[in-house]
């Protein structure tokens, strides 16, 4: 990256700029669904936040948030984020994430909670190494089969993540649930493969006593690993 200007974020307002960011969508996934303009304001405009990275004047990055509910608690969710090609090493992801929970902080959220998808271990290192996350909850096939470059046609599992620790549980890990190098490769040359790592997931989790991940480690054999143990049920005491 030379001659690259230092990466400013901001918060979106206009149906402009908002066009820009389903542009990026659009670039980073491929023949998915979008997110309208027009909804991006409705978010913009009710609670939400829409934020632009920007290098020399040029939108390569976005997040977009809004408000939601879990139980008792009002936070903002943060429903997707992408940066373009060629500026991933700028830690624009960190820095759109990093706005979200100083955003939601003053205007009175509690967290941010977002979801990532389990199987891809670029987003465990960023999520909870970089970001320091906590994982809340699993939840197989959550946005049903999408049909875009990075999911193809697989069940769109994700966790759960929290900015804040809300259940404090810090037991030691009881084990390790192992990650697969590379998914996305999976997915496009060895479907078969890629459905395996998929219902290994789904089976795991639906364990009857609840899976909590604590913590992302390498195993004895240099793979990347989910740290995990049991923990109670969110509505027992």
């Amino acid at each position: 990256m030379k001659d690259r200007e230092s990466p400013e974020i901001r918060v979106l307002h206009t149906l402009h700029e908002f066009a820009a960011v389903k542009r990026i969508e659009d670039a980073v996934w491929q023949e998915g669904e979008g997110t309208p303009a027009a909804l991006l304001k409705v978010f913009a405009d009710h609670g939400g936040l829409i934020l632009g990275a920007f290098v020399k004047e040029e939108m390569v990055g976005m997040a977009v948030a809004m408000p939601a509910r879990m139980g008792d608690h009002w936070y903002l969710h943060s429903h997707m984020m992408a940066i373009m090609p060629g500026y991933r090493s700028l830690g624009l992801g960190s820095h759109l994430k990093q706005e979200q929970v100083r955003w939601a902080k003053t205007y009175g959220y509690e967290f941010v909670g977002w979801t990532f998808d389990p199987l891809q271990v670029r987003n465990a290192i960023f999520n909870l190494r970089v970001l320091k996350a906590h994982v809340l909850d699993f939840a197989p096939n959550y946005y049903g089969t999408m049909g875009d470059t990075l999911n193809g046609n697989f069940p769109s599992h994700r966790f759960f993540a929290v900015s804040e620790d809300l259940e404090g549980i810090s037991q030691k890990p009881q084990g390790l649930l192992p990650i697969p190098q590379d998914i996305t490769a999976l997915r496009r040359e060895h479907p078969a493969q890629a459905q395996k790592w998929a219902d290994r997931y789904a089976r795991f989790f639906a364990s009857p006593t609840r899976r909590r991940i604590v913590g992302l480690v390498r195993s004895p054999l240099g793979q990347w690993c989910y740290a995990w143990t049991e923990a109670r049920p969110l509505d027992q005491s």
